[in-house]
C-alpha cells in the first residue's frame, strides 16, 4: 500500500453540472454509447438540415429519444426553454 496523494479533480462548471444533474448525465452517456455501438445513427438538424447534429433530449427518462439539432438550433431551444422557465440548467 502506498501513501500516494489522492488526485483531486479540477472543479469546473462542467463537473459541477455533472454532479448536480445525474439523470441528464446518464441520458447523455446512454446516447453516446448507442451512437458508438451503431444502435442509433446521428441525424441531420431537424430545423436546417445541417450534418452532424447534436441529440436534444426532451425527456431524460427516454435517453434514446432525441431531436437532432445543429449546435446553433440546439442553443436556441435551450435559451427559449430557459426563458420560459422550464429548463433545469
Amino acid at each position: 500500500m502506498t501513501n500516494a496523494p489522492k488526485r483531486s479533480r479540477k472543479v469546473t462548471s462542467q463537473s459541477r453540472w455533472n454532479d448536480s444533474h445525474p439523470k441528464e448525465l446518464w441520458a447523455h452517456q446512454a446516447l453516446r454509447s448507442a451512437l458508438k455501438k451503431g444502435l442509433l445513427i446521428r441525424g441531420n438538424c431537424e430545423v436546417c438540415g445541417a450534418p452532424n447534429a447534436d441529440g436534444h433530449h426532451h425527456d431524460y427518462d427516454r435517453p434514446l429519444d432525441v431531436k437532432w439539432l445543429c449546435r446553433l438550433h440546439h442553443r436556441q431551444i435551450h435559451q427559449q426553454m430557459k426563458k420560459e422557465g422550464n429548463h433545469a440548467l
